[in-house]
């Protein structure tokens, strides 16, 4: 499982989903791989001083960054500001000229736990109560069998 943030009090991004969700209106937008892709490194570098446009595009596409354009960067992270914008948050970032971009400091970015489960069944108690219950019923066998 990946993760999930709280962004800005009330606005939750949820990796595995892809789904950037107000909690204030339960509005939900879907996200594309490559936008949650985008927006996850984002949330994780948001401390950084500046998310540089080259960590950006090597997190994105990989090996095959050198051969994607500036371009194709530029409109992920419009698309992202787009959705953002239409929640109410106008500046989730902001773009660092010729270097990358940098989170807004005034928007609170927190990982949000997951809710602990019920912890698993452990098979080791049943176990050994099956196992002494049939050493229990074979001792009483052996027992009434041979007198």
């Amino acid at each position: 499982m990946m993760g999930a943030y709280l962004i800005a009090g009330h606005y939750v991004f949820n990796e595995d989903t892809k789904e950037l969700k107000d909690l204030n209106s339960d509005v939900v937008i879907k996200m594309t791989s490559m936008k949650a892709r985008c927006l996850s490194y984002i949330v994780q570098h948001a401390n950084d001083e500046v998310i540089e446009k080259s960590a950006l595009s090597d997190a994105l596409w990989g090996a095959r960054s050198k051969f994607s354009s500036e371009a194709s960067l530029t409109q992920v992270l419009y698309l992202i500001r787009r959705d953002f914008k239409s929640l109410g948050v106008n500046d989730f970032f902001v773009t660092i000229p010729k270097a990358g971009i940098k989170v807004n400091a005034m928007v609170k970015i927190e990982p949000i736990q997951p809710k602990n489960r019920r912890s698993q069944l452990s098979w080791s108690p049943i176990m050994i109560s099956i196992s002494l219950s049939l050493i229990f019923i074979v001792t009483a066998l052996f027992f009434w069998l041979t007198k």
